[in-house]
C-alpha cells in the first residue's frame, strides 16, 4: 500500500480548500520528519479535508446511488458503470488512497502533538482516524488497520501491510474514542482553532461526537454481534459524561463561493466540463411524493414546466422512452453542476438526525428505557423535526413563506401550509407504530433516516440499507450487470492487489461484509 509511505501536508490551510476527490489538488506531498511546515495546525485541516473531499464526493455519489437517491442522467455518462453495479477495481483507487492518506495524517498530527503536549490535537486526531478507518472498513470490509500507516523508516517501514478483518478494525476504533474522550477537555489552555474545520475547537462538541461515533459502531454491529452491541451501549449510558449530538452540533465542513473553498461534489462536477451527471432516482422521488414530504423540494429542483418533482427508474440512463423533464439534485446538496449554488453545500460526517435516528432503535429495541427521557417514537420524530430545521431555509424557500420548525409537525399531521406546494395527510412514514414490534419499529426508523440522508449522506444511508435490509423497496438497476443483486462493498483497488504481498484477493461486490445480514 504505497500510501503509507507517503505524507500529505500544506503549508496554508487555502493550498487544500478547492479539493476534487483530491484527484489532483492535494499532490503537495512532504515528509514531517525532514520539513520543517509540519505543524499540528496544517496537518489538522489538511486530514480533515481529505475526509471531506472523499465523503462528499467518492461515497457520497456511489452511496447516493446504490442507496437510491441518484441515478445516472441519461444525457451523461459519467457513472453508467455505477448503475451497472460493475465500477471496477480502479474506479475506487482515489477513496482508498484519500482515505488512507487523511489515516496517515492523522497518526502524524497524534505523534507531532504529543511531542508538543497539545492534548487536544491529540484527541481530534484519534477521533477522526477512527473515523476514517470506519470508512474505509464499511466500504471495503477487511483492510489493513494495525500494520497501517507505518511504512516511513520511523515508523517500522511495514510497506505490506497485513489485512484485519472488519471484527478487529471496529474494536480498534472503538478503543481509540475510548481514548480521544480520556484526552478531551474543553477547559484545556491549549486549544485549535480556525485550523479545526469541523467545530474550531469546541472541544464539548468534540465529546458527543466521539460517543455519537462510538453509538453508530455499537448499532452497526447490532446484528451480528448483539451481546457485544449491548453492553458497550449500556456501558455509554452509565458513563457520567456521556452525551451525543443533538441540534446544533452537527458535524460537517462548510465551504463557499470562492475558486479556493467550494464544495468537493460541485468542484468535481466543474471539473467534468459542469456536465449534469445526476439526477433524481424515482425509487427515493415517488417515495417522498406518496408520503406528502416536502423535503422532496429541497432534496430535487422540480420540473420548471409542472412545478413536480420527478425521476427516472433506477439505472434507465438508456431507455429512448424517457422524458427529457426529470429533476435532478438540488443545490442544497450539491447536486447542480451549473448553479453556482451548489458551491456552499457542507459536507456532512455525523449529523443531529443520525444521532437521533440511532438512540430511538436503542430504545426500539429495549436496550434502555429511554435516552435522555425520551421514550423511542418522541426520538423518532425528533430525528425528522432535527432534519427539517437543518433544512429549514430550503423548506421556506419552497413555500414562499417564511417557516418555524412547527413544519415538521404540519408534515406530519397533513395540514396545508399554504404555500406553493400542498401537503396532503400524512403519509405512511409518518405514523410510527408505537404498539408495533421491534422489526416493525426499526423499519419505520431507518426509512424515515433514510428520507433525512437523502443526499447528504448518502454513503451512510447505504450502509444503514445493508445492515438493516431498509428502506425494503429499493428496486435493481435497470442496466444491472451481475444480476438480482444489489452491490454489498467497494472493489480493492489495483495498487492493492498489484503492489502489497498481504492482499487476500478480490471479493465481488455482492460480498456481504461482517455486519451485513441482508
Amino acid at each position: 500500500m504505497r500510501v503509507n509511505r507517503r505524507m500529505v501536508i500544506t503549508a496554508a490551510v487555502g493550498l487544500v480548500l478547492g479539493v476534487s476527490s483530491c484527484r489532483k489538488f492535494l499532490d503537495v506531498n512532504q515528509n514531517p520528519n525532514v520539513s520543517p511546515t509540519a505543524t499540528v495546525q496544517t496537518l489538522l485541516p489538511a486530514a480533515q479535508l481529505y475526509v471531506a473531499s472523499t465523503v462528499g464526493v467518492d461515497l457520497q455519489i456511489n452511496g447516493s446511488f446504490w442507496a437510491e437517491y441518484w441515478t445516472q442522467d441519461p444525457g451523461a455518462s459519467q457513472y453508467r458503470s455505477v448503475e451497472q453495479y460493475a465500477p471496477g477495481q480502479d474506479y475506487f483507487s482515489f477513496p482508498w488512497t484519500n482515505l488512507y492518506a487523511a489515516g496517515e495524517n492523522f497518526f502524524q498530527l497524534f505523534k507531532l502533538a504529543d511531542s508538543q503536549h497539545k492534548k487536544q490535537y491529540m484527541a481530534i486526531s484519534l477521533a477522526m482516524k477512527a473515523y476514517t478507518f470506519e470508512l474505509i472498513t464499511d466500504g471495503w470490509g477487511d483492510a489493513p488497520y494495525r500494520q497501517a500507516l507505518k511504512g516511513q523508516f520511523a515508523d517500522s517501514n511495514l510497506i505490506n501491510p497485513k489485512y484485519d478483518s472488519q471484527r478487529v478494525i471496529y474494536r480498534g476504533i472503538i478503543a481509540d474514542l475510548d481514548s480521544a474522550l480520556k484526552l478531551m477537555n474543553p477547559n484545556d489552555p491549549v486549544l485549535p482553532g480556525a485550523d479545526d474545520l469541523i467545530y474550531g475547537g469546541n472541544m464539548a462538541k468534540w465529546e458527543k461526537f466521539a460517543y455519537t461515533l462510538k453509538l453508530r459502531i455499537y448499532m452497526r454491529m447490532s446484528q451480528i454481534d448483539p451481546a457485544t452491541a449491548q453492553a458497550g451501549i449500556t456501558a455509554m449510558y452509565a458513563d457520567p459524561n456521556f452525551k451525543l449530538i443533538g441540534e446544533g452540533d452537527d458535524a460537517f465542513i462548510a465551504f463557499g463561493y470562492s475558486t479556493s473553498s467550494k464544495s468537493p461534489l460541485y468542484a468535481e462536477a466543474s471539473g467534468l466540463g459542469a456536465t449534469q451527471n445526476l439526477v433524481g432516482s424515482k425509487t427515493c422521488i415517488d417515495s417522498m411524493n406518496n408520503n406528502g414530504d416536502p423535503r422532496a423540494y429541497v432534496f430535487y429542483e422540480a420540473v420548471a414546466a409542472t412545478g413536480a418533482v420527478v425521476g427516472i427508474a433506477q439505472g434507465d440512463y438508456a431507455s429512448t422512452a424517457l422524458s427529457t423533464t426529470f429533476s435532478i439534485p438540488s443545490t442544497y446538496v450539491a447536486g447542480d453542476a451549473i448553479n453556482a449554488a451548489s458551491a456552499k453545500a457542507p459536507v456532512n460526517l455525523l449529523t443531529s438526525w443520525e444521532s437521533l435516528f440511532l438512540q430511538a432503535e436503542v430504545v426500539a429495541r429495549g436496550w434502555e428505557a429511554s435516552s435522555f427521557g425520551y421514550s423511542d417514537g418522541s426520538l423518532f420524530y425528533l430525528g425528522i423535526k432535527a432534519n427539517f430545521d437543518y433544512y429549514a431555509t430550503g423548506l421556506s424557500a419552497t413555500y414562499g413563506s417564511s417557516l418555524t420548525s412547527s413544519i415538521d409537525s404540519d408534515y406530519l399531521i397533513g395540514a396545508a401550509l399554504g404555500g406553493t406546494v400542498a401537503i396532503p395527510t400524512p403519509g405512511y412514514w409518518t405514523v410510527y407504530p408505537t404498539g408495533g414490534t421491534f422489526q416493525q419499529k426499526q423499519r419505520f426508523i431507518i426509512t424515515q433516516k433514510w428520507f433525512a440522508m437523502c443526499g447528504n449522506q448518502g454513503f451512510e444511508a447505504w450502509c444503514e440499507q445493508r445492515r438493516t435490509g431498509y428502506p425494503d423497496f429499493l428496486v435493481i438497476s435497470k442496466n444491472s450487470l451481475i444480476g438480482n443483486s444489489f452491490p454489498k462493498r467497494f472493489q480493492y483497488p489495483t495498487s492493492e492487489s498489484a503492489t502489497n504481498v498481504n492482499f487476500p484477493g478480490l471479493a465481488p461486490i455482492t460480498a456481504k461484509e461482517w455486519w451485513d445480514l441482508f
